[in-house]
């Protein structure tokens, strides 16, 4: 993105409003990896102590011991009278639920710290007044007690939590003997009060059958109904097929009136030959054929012996006689469906008369069937009551003489061998899943709260300008001293074949490419802070244009630094100031480089000087002069943010390479130069990121790093 387009923006807002990035930066899966790669440090860090301290906390808990003892319940010992519940699985599925309740009450707590004495046992009881140690104890049990329950069968599991394996199994056999024991006193206690409520309900009914009998009895007399009331009668045997016909005549006439609206419609509309009627007649369509055979006739007479000719005539006069028949069958055909319509409404209403009569009478005897009914059914449900309370009273009978208990033990306690509580592995386990998840999260928060450019796309969308390539970072120092490397630009004179040396010929074909619409000779390397990478990246892209066959000169114009003169380790007796304040021309000051074609205008030293090198025209006559000498004139710029230098440089320069390195210089920053450069009137080409993790997003990921591995390795 150009310079122009760079001004647009910030017509839209200042470079300096941070807040204009906000939502602007796209999170993707191959993102979050990303992150999560380059700070897995972080991530492992955070689970292992987590971990620790996990594995720390669950050695240090005192032991618990779980022992449980199951227990049968028995659901279908109801209450008889329970008698009106068909459905016995969701009343089994109550009683057990209640029955559990019962388990978990603090009724049958009571019973086994009595029992057991654990008033006196300070796990359970505690520390206070002897007075209350029995509901403390309670309270206690209550709190070690576990009641599980599967849902598909009637086994419950009765179980307590101790520190000691062999206490925690005594209080459960005891607990679930207490509450088996428990069921056959109140079964007994319950029976004797539901037999008395059953004798005093069941001659109440008695009295009730008899007088519903009676009232039937009664009513049938009276109404003349037979005894049965189902068989019907005449009345009913007749309207049934009346009602039959009624409808087939109904849907004739109404098929008939159809007919004849639509016919009626047709002739006020088309005439008599767009009725369909009409025009599926034989008839019509025979007088019709006749008539298309005439004229015919007609046409090929007229045609040759002209429409007065007299045979012409006379088939003129055949087709009018042949059209005058045709309109008298289709009135005759219009005349034939309203006859039919009127025929299907005459027996249609006639039908409806006599069922309607039929109805009437029908009426009066179907209040006289209801009402008998209705007495029928009151009776029959009386007697059904009856006859069921009386098989109750015999149930409730047979409980009284038999105390069976509602519950039953399967399987005792067993003293437990090993702990249930803390479980090692399963604290250690969950520790190391939460410090993962708290080690992604911080990862993630740090990634949020971090402002630095680390994809194309973030050059793009975020600075506003074009993206040119991605340079990768190379080994670290002591790799390259292995290799007998000491400076990447060298790396890339050595092995001309690698990433690193193919980012810097991606950028030369970008250079190149604009060469061709807008000459573009001068080419400042700026970056926003020290430590990016701009030395570096100036060098190498000079030497990559040279060993491409362009005439280069590369300007170290960080006379404060000097970096280029560091990083090929060399010396000069004349550099850049002495030829900027007359003391030496350029060609006695230029050396050349190792690479055939580049030529190097260095600083002799580090420089403090008050007085302005690059202003007053001196800087731009000299790079002038160069332009007719060499293709391109590279400018290593001193850093854009505290150095007046560097907006100089950049009003000279043809156009400037940004250089931003990845993962580290702030946006904020980069926005700050760029506004600086915006002031000088610096056009700038695009960015480049430096220094970039050859398996992150911005070199292609983790796929094309190992792609081009085998260029590292060789």
């Amino acid at each position: 993105m150009n310079k122009m387009s760079a001004l647009a923006e910030t017509e839209e807002a200042s470079r300096f409003d941070q807040s204009r990035h906000v939502g602007r930066r796209a999170v993707t899966l191959r993102s979050v990896g990303d992150a999560i790669r380059r700070r897995w440090i972080v991530v492992v860090a955070t689970a292992v102590l987590v971990f620790a301290a996990a594995l720390g906390a669950a050695l240090m808990l005192t032991p618990k011991y779980d022992a449980f003892a199951k227990v049968r319940i028995t659901p279908n010992a109801a209450s008889p009278l329970d008698f009106g519940n068909t459905n016995e699985q969701p009343a089994d599925q109550t009683a057990v639920n209640t029955e559990v309740q019962v388990i978990g009450s603090r009724g049958t707590a009571r019973k086994v710290v009595t029992q057991l004495g654990l008033d006196r046992d300070p796990e359970f009881a505690g520390k206070g007044p002897a007075n209350t140690a029995i509901e403390r104890a309670t309270s206690g049990v209550l709190d070690h007690l576990k009641i599980n329950r599967d849902d598909k069968s009637y086994l419950v599991m009765i179980g307590i939590r101790s520190v000691d394996g062999a206490k925690a199994a005594r209080i459960a056999n005891t607990y679930a003997a207490t509450y088996v024991a428990g069921t056959a006193d109140n079964l007994m206690g319950t029976a004797a009060k539901q037999s008395q409520s059953i004798q005093d309900r069941l001659r109440e009914l008695g009295a009730e059958v008899q007088a519903a009998d009676a009232r039937l009895a009664s009513y049938r007399a009276q109404s003349g109904i037979s005894q049965s009331g189902e068989g019907g009668t005449i009345t009913d045997q007749q309207i049934a097929p009346l009602s039959m016909q009624l409808a087939t005549a109904e849907s004739e006439a109404a098929a008939a009136r159809s007919a004849l609206s639509v016919a009626e419609r047709q002739n006020a509309t088309g005439g008599t030959d767009a009725i369909s009627a009409v025009l599926s007649s034989g008839v019509i369509a025979d007088l019709r054929r006749q008539r298309t055979e005439a004229e015919k006739r007609r046409a090929e007479l007229s045609s040759r012996y002209g429409p007065r000719y007299p045979l012409s005539i006379q088939v003129a006069e055949q087709i009018e006689s042949l059209d005058q028949q045709i309109r008298q069958e289709a009135q005759r055909v219009v005349g034939g469906l309203r006859s039919q319509a009127l025929s299907a409404e005459a027996r249609a209403a006639s039908l409806r008369g006599r069922l309607n009569t039929l109805q009437r009478g029908v009426a009066r005897d179907d209040q006289a069937s209801v009402m008998a009914g209705s007495l029928e059914r009151d009776a029959e449900a009386k007697r059904t009551a009856y006859t069921r309370l009386a098989q109750a009273a015999q149930q409730s009978s047979q409980a009284q003489r038999v105390s069976t208990p509602q519950a039953n033990i399967i399987e005792n306690a067993t003293i437990p061998t090993k702990p249930t509580f803390p479980q090692v592995k399963a604290f250690a386990a969950a520790g190391l899943l939460i410090g993962l998840v708290f080690g992604l999260a911080g990862v993630l928060l740090f990634e949020g709260l971090s402002s630095t450019i680390r994809k194309p796309e973030d050059i793009e969308t975020l600075l506003g300008l074009s993206f040119v390539a991605s340079v990768p970072r190379l080994p670290t120092p002591w790799k390259l001293r292995a290799h007998r490397v000491t400076n990447p630009a060298t790396t890339l004179v050595a092995k001309p074949m690698t990433v690193y040396a193919e980012a810097y010929r991606a950028i030369r074909a970008f250079v190149v490419t604009r060469n061709q619409t807008q000459p573009t000779k001068v080419i400042a390397l700026a970056s926003t802070l020290p430590g990016e990478g701009k030395t570096t990246s100036a060098l190498s892209l000079a030497r990559v244009m040279a060993m491409s066959g362009d005439r280069v000169l590369l300007i170290d114009c960080d006379v404060r630094r000097a970096g280029v003169l560091r990083a090929l380790n060399r010396s000069v007796d004349t550099g850049l100031a002495d030829v900027l304040e007359g003391r030496s021309t350029m060609a006695q000051a230029v050396i050349p480089d190792e690479v055939d074609g580049l030529d190097l205008l260095l600083v002799q030293g580090s420089l403090f000087t008050p007085i302005d090198l690059f202003g007053g025209g001196r800087m731009e006559a000299m790079l002038e002069a160069a332009r007719s000498r060499y293709d391109f004139i590279i400018l290593d710029t001193p850093p854009l943010l505290g150095i007046a230098d560097a907006r100089t440089l950049v009003g000279l320069a043809d156009a400037v390479m940004l250089v931003i390195k990845w993962n580290a210089t702030p946006i904020a920053a980069v926005d700050a130069a760029l506004a600086g450069l915006e002031h000088s009137h610096g056009e700038v080409l695009g960015a480049v990121l430096t220094m970039v993790d050859h398996r992150s997003e911005a070199m292609g990921g983790l796929y094309y790093s190992a792609r081009y591995s085998s260029y590292y390795n060789e």
